[in-house]
């Protein structure tokens, strides 16, 4: 090379940039050159005559690790623009395996009430809310501790006991081969009004609902208690009837006895008469029981009429409040599905303003 050797070149390029590719080529192999050549940071070193196969696969080498070192700035930037965008719009939080927190960012500070030091080192549940249901975090760690990530609304307390909602998304991190779980990073977002307004219209809808079906149950129970009263009203009706029915063949066969007394009446005079009057006497008692009988009967019949219109009325009080029941599980529905069209606008949004 004239005026100039490699090594020298070389030592030139490294005085601008440290980083540039090199490789380097010689007839000579001299272990002095060859041990500053590799302080010098050349990627390959070739003795001449070259074999291009292998110095193809070196440059391809060589090409690949460019390409993936400027995309790892590049993704690097993006990585620390994207956490930065997200420590200002986000309460984001770290802890270890065990949930002691090791990290909290501005935002944590500023909605729990705490400082910094009274955090760091403490179990996360110094924010849980005390009405939490315990099942929900036993799932929580369940499944973060499996490594898959969760996602939910929580109802946390900050130091001055003010209670807040946040939905929460819990991501598990894990070491350099993948294998064990190093820490959580928790990110959350407060829930705005208009969701707490959303949640508490709900909660009012699934109350009247629940005292609808309360009233329909009642309902359905008192119309059992009056069909077995109208069952045995029946019963008793058919005890009537069929008394009734005894009743008057009984005055027929008397009825028929005074007719054959009659046509005797020759020598048994006298005692046909008292006969007669005994029979009498038998048919006015008979006639005075088959009235109380046929009274209380007709009184059974108004009262059976009574309890059928009762029925007829809880029949149509059910199916009101059975339509009442279809119209808040409608709206509870369409909220639902407002609910879910929000929060994805919210994504879509959070989104674009990342972008």
């Amino acid at each position: 090379m004239p005026k100039m050797s490699g090594i020298e070149l070389l030592e030139k390029i490294r005085e601008e940039n440290k980083d540039v590719p090199y490789i380097f080529t010689t007839g000579i192999l001299e272990s002095e050159q060859m041990i500053k050549a590799i302080n010098l940071n050349v990627n390959s070193y070739f003795l001449k005559p070259l074999d291009f196969t292998i110095l193809d696969k070196n440059l391809e080498t060589v090409c690949e690790d460019i390409y993936y070192k400027k995309n790892y700035i590049l993704q690097k930037k993006e990585t620390e623009s994207y956490l930065s965008l997200l420590n200002k719009e986000a309460i984001v939080s770290k802890t270890d395996f065990e949930g002691n927190i090791t990290f909290v960012n501005d935002a944590f500070l500023e909605v729990s009430g705490y400082k910094e030091d009274e955090v760091i080192g403490k179990n996360h549940n110094i924010v849980r809310h005390p009405d939490t249901p315990k099942s929900l975090f036993k799932e929580l760690w369940e499944t973060i501790k499996s490594g898959k990530t969760w996602e939910g609304t929580l109802r946390n307390l900050s130091k001055n006991n003010e209670t807040y909602y946040i939905n929460t998304k819990i991501i598990p991190v894990f070491d350099d081969l993948g294998k064990d779980i190093v820490e959580f990073i928790s990110i959350r977002f407060l829930v705005t009004d208009e969701e707490n307004q959303r949640r508490a219209q709900n909660k009012r809808y699934l109350e009247q609902v629940t005292t609808y079906k309360k009233e329909i149950s009642n309902l359905k129970k008192e119309k059992e208690i009056i069909l077995s009263k109208i069952s045995g009203f029946n019963d008793n009706s058919e005890l009537l009837r069929n008394k009734v029915i005894t009743y008057e063949n009984r005055i027929k066969s008397l009825l028929s006895q005074l007719e054959i007394y009659e046509k005797q009446n020759i020598e048994y005079s006298k005692l046909d008469l008292m006969m007669k009057q005994d029979k009498k006497k038998q048919f006015d008692l008979i006639a005075k029981q088959l009235l109380q009988i046929k009274t209380q009967n007709k009184s059974l019949v108004i009262e059976l009429e009574d309890l059928k219109k009762a029925i007829f009325n809880k029949d149509k009080q059910i199916d009101t409040l059975e339509k009442k029941q279809e119209e808040h599980e409608k709206r509870i529905s369409n909220l639902l599905d407002l609910v879910n069209n929000l929060q994805k606008e919210m994504k879509e949004l959070k989104g674009e303003k990342s972008e």
